[in-house]
C-alpha cells in the first residue's frame, strides 16, 4: 500500500496553460499525492482483493453501446478540433451510475449521478502517460453544472474525514472541511432522486481546453436527453425495486422499443477571464454564453443486462485525461483527477489481477 505516493503513478500536470487561466495552488502536486494514497488507503480498507470497486460511483445502473455523431455543420470555434470532425460518427460505450462509493446502496436513495463516455477507434496520440497509444477517448459528467470543492487540501481533508476508519467527531467536521457554500453544494450533489438516468441533462462541471495553438478555447461539455416533458418517468413511491433505476434504463431500451434514446451533446464557451477555469463551484451563465448542439448521442435498444458489457463496464476505467491534447483538462480538480483517477484504476485493476486494457470495440 502506497504511503509516500507511488513510483507507477503518471506525472503531475508539469506545465499549465496561463492563457486560458489556468494557475497552480500551493503544494498542489504534494496534496494530490496525500489524496491518491488516502484514497487508495480506504480501498484496501473497505475490499478485499478480487472484490475492489471503484472509489466512487461505485454502482452502474446501466452499461451501454452507443453512437456519437458530429453534426455535419459545426461553428468555427469547433469544427475539426480533436474529435468534432464534421459528420464522423464513433462507437461509444456509456456507463451510467449512481456517485455513491457504496456499490450496495439501493437506486432509492438520494445520490448524485453519473454519466461517463468512452468514444471508441479515436486515432492520435492520448494525454495520459500510461494510455498514450490507446484509441478511446473519454468525457466525465455529472447531474449537477457545479462541483463542491476548488482546493485540492479541502477535498483531501475531506476523503481523511470520510475514511472507513474516521472517527464520528471526524465525520461531523466535514461541514467546516467544506465550508458553507460547498457544504450546500455537496448537499445538492447528494440530494437528488430521478426517476430515470436516461431522462436528465449531465455536465462536465468543470472546463476542458478546446483545439491547439494561438486559437485554442476553454469550454464545458453537457449531454441533454431529447425527449418531451410528457416523456419523464415519475420518481418512484418508496416501495420501488432496490434496482429501479436499472429497471427504467432496461424498460427505456428494451428491444420491443419505437425508437432508441438520444442525448444532444453540447458545448458551452469560455468568453471572458470572469469565467474562472480553476472555480469549479461558480456556473457559467448560460445566459452569457449558451450550450451549443455538437453531436448526438444515440442509444439504440440493446441487451441491458448483457454479462458481456457489465463485466466491461466493472473493468473500464474512465479518466478525463484519457484524450486527444485538443480536450486536455482544465483547471485544479481535472490536475488532481489525472493522478487520483489513475493510481485509483491501477490499484483495482491490481488487487482484482485483472489486465489494464482500454477496449477498441463494442463488438462480440
Amino acid at each position: 500500500m502506497a504511503t509516500d505516493g507511488s513510483v507507477q503513478d503518471v506525472p503531475f500536470p508539469p506545465t499549465i496553460d496561463e492563457q486560458l487561466g489556468e494557475h497552480l495552488q500551493p503544494h498542489e502536486a504534494e496534496f494530490t499525492t496525500k489524496l491518491a494514497n488516502s484514497i487508495e488507503r480506504s480501498i484496501h480498507l473497505r475490499y478485499n482483493p478480487g472484490e475492489a470497486r471503484r472509489d466512487v460511483h461505485a454502482r452502474a445502473t446501466g452499461v451501454l453501446k452507443a453512437k456519437f455523431r458530429v453534426h455535419d455543420t459545426l461553428p468555427p470555434h469547433v469544427a475539426n478540433k480533436g474529435v468534432f470532425v464534421p459528420g464522423k460518427t464513433y462507437d461509444a460505450v456509456l456507463r451510467l451510475s449512481n456517485a455513491s462509493g457504496n456499490a450496495a446502496q439501493t437506486d432509492k436513495g438520494q445520490d448524485g449521478r453519473g454519466f461517463a463516455i468512452k468514444l471508441l477507434d479515436v486515432p492520435g496520440q492520448k494525454l495520459l502517460e500510461s494510455d498514450k497509444d490507446a484509441t478511446t477517448q473519454d468525457f466525465v459528467m455529472i447531474n449537477h453544472p457545479i462541483f463542491f470543492s476548488n482546493d485540492t487540501k479541502t477535498y483531501l481533508d475531506l476523503i481523511n474525514k470520510s475514511a472507513p476508519d474516521a472517527t464520528t467527531l471526524q465525520k461531523l467536521t466535514i461541514p467546516f472541511t467544506l465550508g458553507l457554500k460547498g457544504t450546500l453544494i455537496a448537499g445538492e450533489l447528494a440530494s437528488g432522486k430521478i426517476g430515470n438516468p436516461l431522462q436528465i441533462q449531465y455536465f462536465s462541471a468543470v472546463p476542458f481546453q478546446l483545439g491547439l495553438g494561438p486559437d485554442r478555447i476553454a469550454v464545458k461539455y453537457s449531454a441533454k436527453p431529447v425527449l418531451a416533458d410528457n416523456e419523464k418517468d415519475p420518481i418512484p413511491h418508496a416501495h420501488a425495486a432496490d434496482d429501479y433505476l436499472h429497471q427504467a434504463v432496461k424498460r427505456t431500451l428494451s428491444p420491443t422499443a419505437a425508437k432508441p434514446v438520444e442525448f444532444k451533446f453540447m458545448i458551452q464557451q469560455r468568453v471572458g477571464s470572469h469565467m474562472d477555469v480553476e472555480n469549479s463551484m461558480k456556473e457559467w451563465s448560460q445566459n452569457e454564453s449558451p450550450f451549443q448542439e455538437v453531436a448526438t448521442i444515440t442509444i439504440p435498444p440493446q441487451d441491458v443486462d448483457s454479462e458481456e458489457l457489465n463485466k466491461l463496464g466493472e473493468r473500464l476505467s474512465f479518466n478525463p485525461w484519457h484524450s486527444l491534447p485538443d480536450h486536455r483538462p482544465l483547471g485544479s480538480v481535472n490536475r488532481t483527477r489525472k493522478i487520483v483517477y489513475e493510481r485509483i484504476s491501477r490499484v483495482r485493476d491490481e488487487m482484482n489481477s485483472v489486465p489494464r486494457e482500454e477496449p477498441s470495440t463494442t463488438e462480440g
